[in-house]
């Protein structure tokens, strides 16, 4: 397991399911300790807690691939498009984007992914007459331009931030549909955590918010560090 597994997929995982499991051992604890002994109560809420345990664990790969396929539908793909044709890293070589970096250093970039791959990014008359090409051939060029900066190890921090902040987002839908769903049940059946519930709704809900104003942050702070990577060839000289 390397460390963007760890980092941008199990920790997001762990961190948006955090309150639902508390919430479950909540329910679970409370519900069933009426009318038992000390000790006994004891030995039945060990006795829960592995069960729980299990069953969560068992589930975790299934539950991080769920989260990382809500969070890229529901978030990287309305806000970037699946063809990643709005991701701050291709509205930063867009001459007509307001995020664009300034017009020399999109020709010094440019002239080296010609160099580098053979690709030419389209001129600021020629974008204007084929914008879509334009953001296409800039993707195609940037999927290059990952590859030969995977060994930068500072690029990949920002890479690993981003992917923690987008999969805590599908993580915070799930969560907050089960929270829903028990805060549902607690009032058919009358179990009187309603007040627990709601402050757990909260809290989830605040962290999710955080993470949706952050997101496009992270993209655009790895997006600065990708072409920062590229253009002083860090850990990629070294490789030719």
């Amino acid at each position: 397991m390397d460390i963007y597994e760890r980092q941008a997929r199990i920790y997001p995982a762990i961190a948006g399911t955090i309150i639902p499991v508390i919430l479950t051992l909540v329910f679970v604890f409370f519900y069933h300790s009426s009318g038992l002994l000390i000790g006994k109560l004891l030995v039945v809420r060990i006795s829960m807690i592995i069960p729980i345990a299990l069953i969560y664990g068992a589930l975790s790969y299934w539950i991080r691939q769920l989260f990382i396929d809500t969070s890229k539908l529901l978030f990287q793909y309305i806000f970037f498009k699946r063809d990643e044709t709005e991701m701050p890293t291709t509205q930063m070589l867009l001459w007509s984007s307001p995020n664009r970096k300034s017009s020399q250093e999109i020709k010094v970039i440019a002239k080296k992914i010609r160099k580098d791959f053979n690709l030419i990014l389209l001129t600021e008359e020629q974008e204007r007459e084929n914008p879509i090409e334009a953001q296409k051939t800039i993707v195609d060029a940037v999927g290059k331009i990952r590859e030969v900066t995977r060994g930068n190890e500072n690029l990949q921090q920002y890479n690993r931030k981003f992917g923690f902040c987008r999969n805590y987002l599908g993580a915070c839908v799930w969560s907050i549909g089960f929270i829903i769903f028990v805060l549902i049940l607690n009032f058919f059946f009358h179990l009187g955590f309603t007040t627990i519930i709601l402050f757990a709704l909260l809290i989830q809900f605040l962290l999710g918010g955080w993470a949706l104003l952050t997101l496009r942050f992270k993209g655009e702070e790895y997006a600065k560090a990708l072409f920062n990577a590229y253009i002083t060839e860090t850990d990629y000289k070294n490789k030719k």
